[in-house]
Parts: C-alpha cells; structure tokens; sequence
C-alpha cells in the first residue's frame, strides 16, 4: 500500500504544503539542480526528504481509515484455521448413537455417528466445520466463525445478521411503497433468500441466537460448533411427530430422525413387537404379507412391506355390467362394460333405453313424461302424452339476450337459440375516455395505451384501454445474479434479486467427501479435508499407487520399483521413472534476455540392465563378465588359430566369431596368402591363384623372348614353354626370318634363318664384292670368301700415283689463294678502322699524339681480345674443312 501511494504522491507542477513546508514550484527546466535526484544540495535535499516522508505517512494513515471503515464488509482472503471436526463431531453426536467414540473410529474418518440415520444433518455439521464452506447468500461472502448469524427455520440456511436485517427491510419498505395505495395498513410478510419462505415483519431477526434458539450471543469456542452453544438441542421432533426430543447437541440444519427405542410392530402386523429406532417407524418382517387384496378372492404375496398392497395380478371370468357376455379379465378389474346399448321399453310403453350397458333396473324415465312447457316457458302442458310434440305459445320469447345493454328476445315464442341482439348502443370503454356507437353485443377497446408503470417499476403498462388496475409485469427480470454465472428467472421487480438458488458440490479429489455451497462460490470455497485413500488412477504403469490419504492437486511420485521387462528380458530394478520432473530451458530469443526456464513431466527410459552375464569371445577362446546391456560380442585378443580350408596355414587373425563346428574355419577368412608350391621345371613364375589344397592350375602366363637373331619379340605360354626339349625350344625361339647379323670381318649379312648360337665364319661367305685400289681407281669384282686372304689385293699403279701428285698440287694452290684473300680481307677491316678512329679524334679536338696511341692500344685489345682467338679458329677450321673436301672430291674422280 505504501508503495502504491508512493507512486501516485508526486504532482507534476507544485507539492503540497506538508507541516508547515511552503509550497514551492517545482522547476522542470534541463540546467537547474532540482531537475533531478542528484542535484539536491543542502537544505534544499534535507526537505525534499521531508515531504517525502511526510507525504507517505499522511497516505499511509488514510488507507488505515479506510480499511477501518469497511472492517464490517470487509472479507479477507485467506482461510480460517480449520479447527478438529473429528473430536467436535464426536462429541456433538455422542448422546445420539449411545457410545463413546474409539480411536480406531476417529483413526478411520468415522465421525462417531450413524450417518445413514443422522440423513441430512451429516452434511449441515460437515459444512459448518469445514472453513469457507458456508456462505451468505445476501452479501456472498463466506460465513465466519466469529460473526453474527441467523438461519432460516425451513431452508436453515446461515446468514450475516446484518444482511438478513437489511434484506427484511428493504423488501418490506419496497412493498409498503407499492402496496400503500390499495392495500393500506398491511402487515407485509417477508421472504428468505432462498427458500422463499414467509415470514410475519414481527419475525424480522433481532439479535444473534445459538442453532437451537436457547442462548443469544454465544460466544466462539474452538471446542464447540461454530454458532452453537453447546447445549443439548431438546427441540420437538418432526419426522416423524412421535412427541420426543432432539438428543444432539446445538447443530445447524434439520433435526435428525429420532433415536429413541421403542417396541414397533411391522408392516403386515403378524410379528411380535421388536426394539427399533422411533425415527425410522414400522419394519418390515421379511415373510409373505398375506391381505385379503380389493378382488376379496386372492390374497397378497409380497414380501411384509410399508405402502399398500399392489393390485391382484391374477385373472378371472367376470360378467359385464349388464351380465350378457362373459369375459376373462384381471382380477383387479371386476367391472367392465360390454358397450352394447340397454334397448328396453322405457316405462311409458312407447320409448326404448338408449344407454350402454347397466345394472338392472337402471333404466332413466321417459324424458318427454310429466309437465312439459312451451320453448319461451310461459305456457305449461298438463297429461301430454310423451308421442305428442309441444305447441308454441303466442306471447313473446323475452329471453335475455346477453348484451351489452340487457335486451330482450322480441321474437314469439320459438324453438332454438334468439341470436345476437340486433340494436345499436352508444358504450364507453373500459378506460371511460372514448364513446362510441356499435352493435349492442360487442365490445368496445379504444387504442389508448395505458402508460402506467407497473409493479416492477421499470415498464409501463402499454395495455389496450386499460381500466386502470394494471397487471403484473409479465417481462423476465434477467439482471445477473451475484454469482455472475446466472440471470433472475423471476417476473420483473423492483429491488434486489433473489440469490441465485442453485447449489454446486465442491469435493475432495475422490469425490467421497463433499460440501455444498451456492452458485459462485465453488471456486474460493476451500475443499473438505478427506480421511479416506486416494483413488486417483495410478499414472504409471503400476497397476495401484502406494496407499495414501486423499489430497488435493498431484499424486507423490511414486516410489515403487519399476519391474518393467527390459528388452534383454531382466527387470528392471531402478524407481519408477514413468513422470519424472524434467528441466527445460528454452534458448533465449534475443541476446540481452534471458533464457525462459520450464519443467516438463516426461517419462524417462529405463536404465541400462547392469545384471552380470558370461560372455564367451568370438573365437570361443575364453568368457568373462559384463553388464548385461553392455553385454556383446569381443574379441580375446589372441589368434584364431584354426586351420584354414587351404590345409597348409593357420588363421592367424584376432580372434573372430566361429561357426557351429570350432574346429573347421569355415568362419575364417579365406587364405589370401600366395601358393608356395613348387612349380615344373623350367616355369619361374608363381601361382596365381591363393593358397589352395589341390594341384596348381597350369602357368598360363605369355613368355616374351627375342627371336635367336634378336629382331622379333615372341609369346608362348609358360605351360607350353615349360618341359621342352632343347630342339624345340630352339624351334620354338626362332622367327623364321633371314639372320640379320653381320659376318665378320667382311660385315655380311648371315646367309642363314634365324639360328641359336654364333654364325658361320666369314670365309665361308659368298657375297660378291667390288675391290678398289687405296687411291680408288682401280677396281675388281670377286667373292668375299677370297677377299680376306693374304695375296688377293689390289695395288696401284703409276698412273694412280701421277693422279695423287697432280691433285695435292691443285690443293696447295688453292689454299694458297685462300689464305691470301683471308689477309687482303683483314688489311682492308684495319684501314676502315683506323679511318673510323682518325675521324673521331677530329670531333674531338683530340691531340694527334693521343689519338694514335689510342689507336695503338686499341688494336693490340681487339689482337689479345677473346673474339679474335674465335675468329682465328673459325679461319683455321674453315681451311682444313675446304682441304679435306677438296682431297675427297678428288678421290671421287
């Protein structure tokens, strides 16, 4: 509250004036100090502070005025303390059940009373213990235990008294008001709230009394009902009016069926009397009734029972009314009539009797006998037989003829009705403001409508020619009742509504133990306490939860062993885990938030199974122990061991699942190692296929090899190359071709096919050759066979030798001239240069002396230069290239 004032206390423009503080403006200007908190100094903060206290106080006080004044009204909250209805209960109804309460009764809920004969006032005691269970219907706000009541003597619902005095003033005042005109000087009943029962305005409620009536003002004690006095009710018992008194002690609601004992017969009368309760009156015996039923021939065969025997089911043959047909019909129905008419002669001889069937001697008189009259009845005929017809008389009808007006029938005497009054008449309407002349027989209804308001208060009459005394008001009331969940059903009226009549139940969880409150209070009306197990459904797999109380909101977790069957076929031995309380924090959806926080109910798997088992390896080497849900296939680390199919090797893998038979290695993967068999001779490949058991498939690998003469590359397989004798290897190596060696020395091709080993000699050739002199003049023809032998050659002669001498002289001479057009070549390269050099020094103004020793020692850089030694061996290589082709060209010749 305090800090509610606090934010409403600061004004905008000015502060008030606080124990003599002025009131100063309160600057809203950027640049002074009194813009914002920190910029008090002084005597300036130290009164801020002052006002600001003093402000807070002075609000402080008037919200404590305010609540003062609405203490009365005023409903908090929270709930009373409940107080211990078992021993109150106990107490209350000892004197009513004859015995003293035991702890087992009081242990098992029992509140030591018999609630089957107690009927209704169980609920009335429940309610009135139970906090917040009773409630006003006037103001709808819950019934303490410390204020002031009065209970109606039909409905014995509880009110405020406040409330019930206000109620019966306004509704008495509101219908003097309304009744003052026509009614005057009534004494005007009033209504409960709930039941509409009457009350005299004497019995207006004029002070706060106990349930029974006995004490007035009872003061509150937690040992005791609430609103009672303690007492012994010793009220006149009703139901039924035996003439003993109530035994409880002040209760609220009705008083109980009376508990007295008393000596009763039972229902059929044929039992000796027994002890029973008054209250519950005549008993049945359990044997046959045995009463004579209304048919006088059957008796009744229920069992001994309360209310009247039921009608006889049996059948019989009965006569009709008249006794001419017989018929079988229920016993319980003995009369019945055949419809057949009488058809008697009536007593005048003439007429028959036209009734159905009758008893006899039944039969009416003849209508038309006696003293009949004329239609008008002013003439009367005497001794007229009942053949004859009655005459009209002369005189005038005179019937009244129901107008508005009287008239009379001015026709004569006739028969039939007179009709509608045929004159004309001058009416006022029923409210008297309007004249009209119409037809005598109607009606007259002017169209003013009355505007009148009616008893509600709220409608006008709207009525046709209204005669003033207005009806009701026929319009539903429809305001919502305080419950605010339901219109007033009631005809329009003036003042409050009635409280709403229904009721609502509002039970503990299993629904055993209840209290009714009305209409809108159901959701701030605290539950009655339960003492009996809960019976909420188990939600869990468990079929039953562990036995507790009743209570209100969730179950307890349940603490039972799970015991599901786990899927390796163990149970599981963990707490049951089907709702567990599960945090889930949700990302946040913007950096500077925080991340939202929940806890949701899930159901969580089971554990994994931790039972020990004996697991063999794969290899079936060794076992060892493992949690069952980790329970799986390993490996021992060792070697297989098995001997492979191949039946040379053994598996040498990490040990590895086996089949059904553990000494084959069918399991085993298959040997990839390579054959080791030895192969046939003359075969220097390896087996290609895997280590296997049978023989090795034949080598069919290509064997390249050179042909003998080495010019042809052949393939054979190595199976047929394999085990051959020498000649047909040698066959089988030669490629058929001419031998392209070369004999030696005479470099001839071999005159042989392709052949193993070295080739003939050469003078075993026949190749015919041409054989020249050593200057290459001369020339022969001869085989090569005689040309390697020591006196076959060719010499020159002297002609050969005068060619030679002829020719090395041509050749001197030409390079002779070479030589000197080489020199004549470099002299005029050495003038152009030195005439090149001169011209330059001129330019320069260079002195002759300098310029020729330039010249000088330039010549002897360019004589000692790397790029003359090139160009001298270039010349030098040039002229034994021209020699030595000019000396062939020669031998040519």
């Amino acid at each position: 509250m305090e800090k509610a004032w606090q934010k409403r206390g600061r004004g905008r423009g000015t502060q008030r004036s606080q124990k003599g503080i002025s009131q100063k403006p309160l600057s809203r200007g950027r640049g002074t100090a009194s813009s914002v908190p920190g910029g008090l100094r002084g005597h300036d903060q130290l009164s801020a502070e002052l006002r600001f206290r003093d402000t807070s106080e002075q609000h402080e006080k008037n919200a404590k005025k305010i609540l003062q004044s609405f203490e009365d009204c005023y409903q908090s909250s929270s709930e009373e303390e409940d107080i211990d209805d078992t021993n109150i209960l106990s107490q209350l109804t000892k004197s009513y059940k004859g015995s003293h309460p035991t702890q087992a009764n009081i242990t098992n809920g029992d509140y030591n009373h018999d609630e089957t004969h107690l009927g209704i006032t169980t609920q009335y005691l429940t309610e009135c213990c139970q906090s917040g269970a009773i409630t006003c219907l006037v103001c709808i706000s819950t019934v303490k235990r410390q204020n002031e009541t009065w209970s109606c003597e039909k409905c014995f619902a509880i009110f405020h008294l406040k409330c019930i005095k206000q109620w019966v003033l306004q509704g008495v005042a509101q219908a003097t008001l309304l009744s003052d005109e026509y009614f005057p000087n009534k004494d005007l009943p009033w209504y409960c709230p709930k039941c509409r029962n009457e009350y005299p305005k004497s019995k207006c409620p004029d002070g706060y009394y106990c349930f029974c009536g006995a004490e007035k003002n009872p003061s509150p004690d937690p040992w005791l009902l609430p609103h009672s006095c303690g007492n012994t009710c010793n009220k006149l018992l009703k139901n039924p009016p035996c003439g003993h008194h109530c035994l409880l002690l002040c209760h609220p609601g009705p008083c109980p069926p009376c508990p007295q004992t008393v000596q009763l017969r039972c229902h059929c009368g044929k039992q000796k009397p027994a002890s029973r309760r008054c209250g519950s009156g005549k008993w049945s015996c359990g044997k046959i009734c045995g009463k004579l039923l209304s048919c006088n021939k059957h008796k009744c065969e229920s069992v001994c029972h309360s209310d009247e025997c039921t009608p006889c089911t049996q059948t019989s043959i009965q006569d009709c009314t008249c006794g001419a047909e017989k018929q079988t019909r229920p016993c319980s129905e003995p009369h019945w009539n055949c419809g057949k008419v009488c058809d008697k002669l009536l007593s005048c001889g003439f007429h028959k009797c036209e009734k159905s069937c009758h008893a006899p001697g039944q039969c009416y008189e003849c209508p038309r006998s006696g003293v009949r009259a004329c239609p008008c009845g002013k003439t009367n005929f005497h001794n007229l037989k009942c053949t004859e017809k009655v005459t009209l008389c002369e005189h005038t009808c005179g019937k009244s003829l129901g107008c508005f007006s009287n008239h009379k029938c001015s026709r004569r005497c006739h028969f039939g009705p007179c009709g509608s009054c045929p004159l004309m008449a001058v009416k006022t309407c029923r409210c008297g403001k309007r004249e009209r002349e119409l037809p005598c027989q109607k009606v007259y209804i002017c169209e003013t409508k009355c505007q009148k308001m009616r008893s509600c208060g709220r409608h006008h009459c709207k009525r046709k020619c209204c005669t003033g005394n207005c009806p009701p008001c026929e319009q539903i009331c429809g305001h919502t009742l305080q419950c605010k969940k339901h219109k007033c059903q009631m005809l329009c009226h003036q003042g409050p509504c009635y409280p709403c009549p229904l009721t609502s139940k509002v039970s503990c969880t299993c629904g055993e133990t209840y209290i009714m409150v009305v209409c809108g209070k159901e959701k701030t009306t605290k539950p009655p306490r339960c003492r009996k197990k809960c019976k909420s459904p188990s939600d869990c797999h468990h079929a039953k939860r562990i036995p507790h109380s009743c209570h209100f909101g969730d179950c307890p977790k349940c603490t039972q062993v799970c015991n599901q069957t786990l899927p390796c076929g163990h149970l599981c031995p963990s707490q049951c885990h089907d709702n567990v309380v599960v945090r889930n924090e949700t990302r946040a959806p913007a950096p500077w938030e925080l991340p939202q926080l929940t806890y949701i109910i899930k159901k969580l798997p089971c554990p994994p199974c931790k039972v020990p088992v004996s697991v063999v390896c794969r290899g079936k080497h060794d076992t060892s122990d493992f949690p069952c849900s980790e329970a799986r296939e390993y490996s021992c680390g060792r070697k297989c061991g098995r001997q492979l199919t191949c039946s040379n090797h053994l598996c040498e893998l990490e040990c590895h699942p086996v089949g059904e038979d553990e000494a084959l290695a069918s399991s085993c993967a298959p040997c990839e190692r390579p054959c080791s068999k030895p192969r046939p001779e003359g075969c220097a490949h390896d087996c290609i296929s895997v280590c296997h058991p049978d023989m090795c498939p034949p080598c069919r690998k290509r064997i390249r090899m050179k042909c003998h003469c080495g010019m042809v590359s052949l393939k054979h397989l190595c199976c047929e190359w394999a085990g051959r004798s020498q000649e047909e290897c040698d066959r089988m190596a030669s490629c058929g071709n001419h031998c392209p060696k070369l004999l030696s020395p005479c470099e001839h091709l071999c005159p042989l096919q392709c052949h193993p080993g070295q080739c003939p000699p050469s003078t075993e050739c026949s190749k015919k050759i041409t054989v020249r002199c050593p200057c290459k003049r001369r020339k022969k023809e001869s085989v090569c066979s005689y040309i390697h032998l020591e006196n076959f050659k060719l010499q020159c002669d002297d002609e050969c030798m005068k060619v030679k001498a002829a020719k090395r002289a041509e050749k001197e001479e030409a390079e002779q001239r070479k030589r000197d057009e080489e020199a004549r070549k470099q002299l005029e390269e050495v003038e152009k240069f030195e005439r090149k050099m001169n011209r330059r020094s001129r330019l320069r103004k260079r002195s002759q002396s300098a310029d020729e020793k330039d010249a000088e020692n330039g010549w002897k850089r360019f004589l000692s230069s790397r790029l003359c030694q090139i160009l001298h061996y270039i010349f030098v290589a040039s002229v034994v290239l021209a020699s030595i082709a000019y000396a062939y060209y020669l031998s040519n010749i």
